[in-house]
């Protein structure tokens, strides 16, 4: 504020200076704070940007990271699946094979009595 014309009682010059001079050193400490307050806006948006690439980076290696654990898995598990298969197939072979032992116990025994049937028929 500036007063013009004669100074007023209690006010003389000097004050007048003193408090311009700390008005202006006021002003000066809230343009370096504003300074520095865009300073920490910068450095909060490079910090911010550094996070969200991390983030991506991360976040791309954890999608990789879980088709190589899928495609392991699916591998263990192929080859157990496979071995569980293997033994069902022994299992049913030899479930086959001793129906076919049975029915051809039975076409012989069949075939001896129809041996015996003629014998006597004749």
């Amino acid at each position: 504020m500036v007063l013009l014309g004669k100074t007023l009682k209690g006010r003389s010059s000097k004050g007048q200076n003193m408090n311009q001079r700390r008005r202006n050193i006021r002003i000066r400490q809230q343009n370096k704070t504003m300074e520095e307050i865009d300073q920490e806006k910068k450095l909060s948006k490079k910090k911010r940007s550094f996070l969200k690439a991390s983030l991506m980076e991360e976040e791309r290696l954890t999608r990789m990271n879980k088709v190589k654990i899928l495609t392991n898995w699916r591998k263990i598990m192929r080859v157990a699946k496979t071995e569980q298969l293997k033994r069902d197939i022994e299992i049913y072979s030899q479930n086959h094979e001793r129906e076919v032992e049975a029915k051809d116990a039975i076409l012989n025994m069949l075939d001896r009595d129809l041996d015996e049937a003629e014998e006597q028929y004749l």
